[in-house]
């Protein structure tokens, strides 16, 4: 689940009035079926919305989560996810993981303010962190981070900040005190160029991981609302003069799929140094353009960095497969960036 939609769901919740619980895995060792920054969002009816692993433990983790909404309190609790074990879940993973759950009052004005603050911020291209004090489970803090916003509320060191500060949640123990932190945004974009049928496939997905996508086409009724009602943004422009409206810098991704006008953007970004660069085509299409491009001074270093054939060879054919294959390989490049940060 992204955390726009977890945030989302904390808000309406809260603005109307209603007690929630949020579950989330702050540590795990061994196997499990989630890791470390999974949620799940409980109420007294039940699951809202996120999933901490699904099966026996998010059964038993609702029912427990719906205990605290009555007593109005917050816990920590270790599933030990071993058959037979003293839980009996029943499970084989292998593993234990820490869950904490806490209790979110309705009407809140401070958690209001924080979600309210969560979302706005996510709307921003920038590295975003949430941290949450669990030195006293009664008396949660919580705090965004972000390079230029001190995590409110709480004294943390440089180290502290570097420690919690990684590609995936970890609980840090510094001093007496046991603090949370996990990344909750990336810095970067996607900027499809072609408004045509892989992309309308492929931007739903993106958008369903956690991508941010611009559509881009020379075509207005190629980038409409109607086609792409989840994009971040949609622009009609020159293909052979596309810096008048992208921005692309070195954090941002780009899937070229315009057909016939893939070599006229690829001319404009191979040097830009970006996360990702994706085009679509045959490996006969991609000797053309790699003969075009060192002809006119390309490096073959440089061009050996785009992913052309764009995708995972999972012998896509159709529109919506082709997507499948494209989102997979973004998804490998970003958590591959991702632990380079870590």
């Amino acid at each position: 689940m992204h955390s726009k939609d977890l945030f989302r769901a904390v808000l309406e919740k809260t603005r109307a009035g209603e007690d929630t619980v949020l579950a989330t895995i702050v540590a795990e060792a061994g196997s499990g079926p989630r890791s470390a920054g999974a949620h799940m969002l409980v109420d007294k009816s039940g699951r809202v919305c996120g999933t901490i692993g699904g099966g026996t433990v998010e059964y038993k983790a609702v029912q427990f989560a719906q205990n605290l909404l009555e007593q109005r309190q917050s816990r920590r609790r270790t599933y030990h996810l071993y058959q037979n074990d003293e839980e009996e879940l029943g499970m084989l993973c292998g593993g234990d993981m820490e869950v904490y759950f806490q209790f979110i009052a309705g009407g809140s004005e401070t958690t209001t303010a924080f979600a309210e603050a969560c979302l706005a911020r996510l709307e921003k291209d920038e590295d975003l962190w949430l941290f949450i004090d669990l030195t006293d489970v009664s008396g949660w803090t919580m705090a965004l981070y972000a390079p230029g916003l001190p995590p409110a509320g709480m004294e943390l060191s440089e180290a502290d900040i570097k420690a919690l500060t990684r590609n995936k949640g970890i609980l840090v123990k510094t001093g007496n005190r046991r603090i949370y932190g996990e990344p909750v945004n990336f810095a970067g974009k996607v900027f499809i160029f072609g408004g045509g049928h892989v992309a309308q496939a492929l931007q739903p997905l993106l958008a369903a991981v956690g991508f941010r996508s611009v559509v881009f086409d020379n075509r207005e009724d190629f980038v409409t609302r109607e086609l792409f009602p989840t994009a971040f943004g949609l622009i009609t422009g020159d293909y052979d003069n596309i810096g008048e409206t992208c921005g692309i810098c070195s954090n941002d991704y780009v899937v070229i799929v315009t057909h016939a006008h893939d070599l006229a953007v690829l001319r404009q970004v191979i040097h830009k140094n970006c996360a990702y660069i994706g085009v679509i085509g045959s490996k006969t299409k991609a000797a053309a353009l790699k003969r075009e491009l060192l002809d006119e001074g390309v490096s073959e270093e440089l061009f050996n960095g785009i992913n052309l054939p764009i995708g995972l060879p999972i012998r896509s054919e159709t529109p919506e497969e082709i997507a499948v294959s494209i989102a997979g390989e973004m998804i490998l490049r970003r958590a591959e960036r991702r632990a380079g940060q870590g």
